[in-house]
């Protein structure tokens, strides 16, 4: 008894300690069934494991805490994908960094999120119409609260109080703006913000820094489309809406068709570098980017911070300080992931030394050649022509100048942090940036006698440019005067400089007043000229419409820019007020659908063997150039005999690049809008499925078939009775008359080798499964027959693809046109 008495305190304690504890258990129970489900009751909370997920398992809401930070959050993200994916956040600005917090419905029917102390971090309190009776997590990724009087009415939900994502049926109004984070790592609003228009009865979406400037612009909205934005929305995998109510009330808003949602998600993310980036994923793999708005991370305004000059080179982004300057953080500069904090200057300005005269002992000036600022400066022109040293002296004598620059005979000053600057810009500069006079570079031992003395250096450039030499910057200053005027009348900035440039008077006399025509097209006619020099063009006169604009747009920076004997090479362009020219080599035989269509007036010329194995030969080599040689890859989107001119020997020209599409070499897929020509249309198209090379793939394959037999394969009809072309030629290969599908005016004097290495080509490429098609580089080799075990590989699978291809294209070309 005495040991107990003397112990009775710790047995007190004991008890008090398995009390807590089980007390603890219990709430803990609590906790976890009301986490149940995708629904928070009335005062039930989830805790730092707890979630509750959407019905069809798609989203889940609880705590996170982004990697390498000891922050937490509440926040939304795919349940189902490994690498965590946040699309909302709840106290982005105030993250717990004690745990354990509470996210809960409080009894008042408003969401919170409380630390440790019970201290409330956030609420939904101030956005929220009425008090809520439950939160639900729905399948869209939208966290709701359900109105306590009216079970059908929602009074407060994430997509209307949104942070960096914009999903799928959710609507962007007027007012409403998505903010992006401040890093990779803190999900606090960063200095990018993306919102319709705010001007009464504009209708496009803008992106804008912190200071309200816009780095870009979606275009207005077409009734179909953004017209600036690219084309990569497909109507057959997303549906859009855009709803004026007034010229102050609209909204945008898009979604997945019901076919597209079985295997696909789709989210546009407003990047912490300021970027608009859409995404894909299909099947829960991974996350593939479909497109960066603007393309350059260097477009987007201040991403390199205050006084950092953005790089951009092969499809890669860099941030340097210039001389005179160290980054403002070190780790985060050096990390390469996050350049917004900037740089800073060595030595700080010191302007007290300034008099009247505007004579300054302590500040110099450093030229940096071949850099473009923000556009904020300001112009200032005397009465009489300003000289360099006028325009030094006036900034001087401003301590808020910061810069200045010298062009034309006047002064342009720029005032606080320069933001923005870009190396090696279409329209660079050579502005003088204002430092101490000690950290200005010295030319010679006595250039310290004039410490404001201006000295022309280059900024360092990290990716290892070379300084310009003054013979090519010269050729440089004229090339991008030249671009300027061009400019002026409405031609892009990525107009290649190697092409010619006409006016509208100079085609007008080239094509003899536009008399003779050598066809018409979907946006316009081509018409035959001759140019001063004797040599015969082909001139595209486009029609004044959005898509001819969007087709002139595309030739330009497709074929402008590369050369290749199996592409038809584009010379030159005119862009003269609302005309739009494209002027081509001109290609004597015309169109290979000329010698194909029995309704031509050069049906009568039937070309032999030789001639059709050396046009499907060269047309392949001209994709294999497209798709594995360029810069950037290109999906021509629309092979089909319409598109191969034919020089004055036969030789074949991939032609008509208005439906391509640009992908660059970190993708393998691009999402766009269903485009091309019935009958050569690969089935993946009709899916909405993201596209790839193979998209061409395919064409090519009906393309080849129609090379072979000299048919058509829409309408194609034997002995009165209509088939699918493959389908029919599979069959005739499967009774082993491969030579059955030769055109029987030529099947006499045609290869036999050839004609089976031609003919096992066009069935592997027009599998249903894009997988199972071969490669332009391996078509090149079966064709040339320059890889036996190649050959051989694809004979053994071939009788398999022959057997099934029924199977899989079992409806004909009409009834597969029904479905768009």
């Amino acid at each position: 008894m005495d040991w107990f008495l003397k112990n009775r305190f710790a047995f007190n304690y004991l008890k008090f300690e398995i009390l807590a504890l089980a007390m603890l258990i219990l709430q803990r129970s609590c906790h976890l069934f009301v986490a149940a489900g995708d629904t928070l009751s009335l005062g039930a909370s989830l805790r730092e494991n707890q979630t509750i997920i959407s019905k069809n398992g798609t989203f889940e809401v609880g705590f996170f805490s982004p990697n390498g930070t000891n922050n937490w959050y509440v926040g939304i993200w795919y349940a189902q994908i490994p690498d965590k994916t946040i699309i909302w956040v709840a106290n982005r600005e105030t993250p717990i960094t004690s745990m354990p917090g509470v996210f809960s419905l409080s009894t008042s029917g408003y969401l919170t999120v409380s630390d440790l102390q019970g201290k409330v971090i956030w609420s939904s309190n101030d956005t929220q119409k009425a008090k809520a009776s439950r939160a639900s997590m729905l399948d869209t990724g939208n966290f709701v609260l359900i109105d306590t009087q009216n079970s059908s009415q929602t009074v407060w939900e994430s997509f209307e109080n949104p942070t960096d994502h914009f999903m799928p049926t959710m609507k962007l109004s007027k007012g409403l703006k998505l903010y992006s984070w401040k890093s990779p790592v803190d999900p606090a609003p960063g200095p990018f913000f993306l919102q319709l228009n705010p001007s009464p009865g504009e209708t496009d979406f803008m992106l804008q820094y912190k200071n309200g400037v816009s780095y870009y612009s979606s275009g207005e909205w077409t009734g179909r489309y953004f017209a600036t934005m690219p084309q990569a929305i497909s109507d057959t995998t997303f549906r859009q809406e855009f709803v004026v109510v007034s010229p102050t009330e609209m909204y945008y808003s898009y979604g997945l068709t019901p076919e597209a949602s079985l295997t696909i998600m789709g989210r546009e993310i407003l990047n912490w570098n300021g970027q608009l980036s859409f995404y894909f994923l299909v099947n829960n793999k991974s996350w593939t980017l479909v497109y960066d708005s603007p393309q350059s991370s260097c477009d987007v305004y201040g991403v390199c911070g205050a006084y950092g000059v953005c790089f951009f080179q092969a499809n890669i982004q860099s941030c340097s300080c210039p001389q005179g300057f160290n980054p403002r953080e070190v780790a985060a500069w050096h990390s390469q992931q996050w350049w917004l904090s900037g740089c800073v200057r060595r030595t700080p300005l010191n302007c007290s030394s300034i008099n009247g005269s505007g004579s300054d002992t302590t500040d110099g000036f450093l030229q940096v050649s071949n850099l473009s600022l923000t556009d904020n400066g300001v112009a200032f022109q005397n009465t009489q022509e300003s000289t360099l040293l006028e325009c030094k002296t006036a900034c001087l004598k401003n301590c808020s100048c910061t810069a200045f620059a010298f062009t034309d005979s006047n002064c342009i000053f720029w005032f606080g942090d320069l933001l923005s600057m870009h190396a090696n810009s279409s329209n660079g500069q050579s502005p003088f940036i204002r430092l101490a006079a000690s950290d200005v570079p010295q030319l010679s031992p006595d250039a310290g006698r004039s410490s404001s003395r201006v000295v022309a250096l280059s900024i360092s450039i990290p990716l290892g440019v070379a300084v310009l030499g003054t013979l090519f910057v010269g050729a440089w200053l004229f090339i991008q005067r030249r671009r300027r005027r061009l400019l002026k009348k409405g031609v892009y900035n990525d107009v290649s400089t190697s092409l010619s440039t006409f006016t509208y008077k100079e085609m007008k006399i080239a094509t003899n007043n536009f008399t003779h025509n050598l066809g018409k097209g979907a946006f316009g006619s081509v018409f035959k000229g001759t140019l001063p020099d004797k040599t015969l063009v082909a001139v595209k006169r486009l029609e004044g419409s959005v898509q001819a604009e969007k087709q002139f747009r595309a030739e330009i920076s497709t074929i402008g820019n590369i050369h290749h004997v199996n592409l038809v090479r584009l010379r030159g362009f005119c862009v003269d007020g609302s005309e739009r020219m494209l002027v081509y080599e001109y290609m004597p035989n015309g169109s290979l659908n000329n010698f194909l269509s029995r309704k031509s007036k050069e049906a009568d010329k039937v070309l032999d063997w030789n001639t059709r194995f050396g046009i499907a030969l060269g047309t392949a080599k001209g994709l294999l150039y497209l798709h594995e040689e360029c810069r950037d890859r290109i999906i021509h989107c629309d092979i089909k005999p319409e598109n191969i001119l034919l020089d004055a020997d036969f030789s074949p020209k991939v032609a008509d690049f208005g439906l391509a599409k640009l992908v660059g070499r970190d993708f393998s897929r691009v999402l766009t809008t269903t485009r091309g020509t019935r009958g050569y249309l690969a089935p993946e198209w009709l899916s909405g499925v993201p596209i790839t090379v193979k998209a061409d793939v395919f064409s090519f394959g009906m393309t080849l078939f129609e090379i072979i037999s000299g048919r058509r394969n829409s309408g194609f009809s034997v002995e009165n009775s209509e088939h699918f072309f493959p389908t029919w030629a599979a069959a005739q290969i499967h009774k082993g008359n491969t030579m059955g599908i030769v055109d029987e005016r030529i099947v006499d004097k045609a290869n036999v080798d050839e004609v089976k290495r031609a003919t096992m080509v066009s069935i592997l490429c027009i599998q249903k499964d894009e997988n199972e098609r071969p490669s332009m580089a391996q078509v090149v080799r079966i064709l040339e027959g320059k890889s036996v075990g190649e050959v051989e590989e694809h004979e053994r699978s071939l009788q398999v693809s022959v057997d099934t291809l029924e199977k899989q294209m079992k409806l004909k070309t009409e009834d597969v046109l029904d479905d768009f």
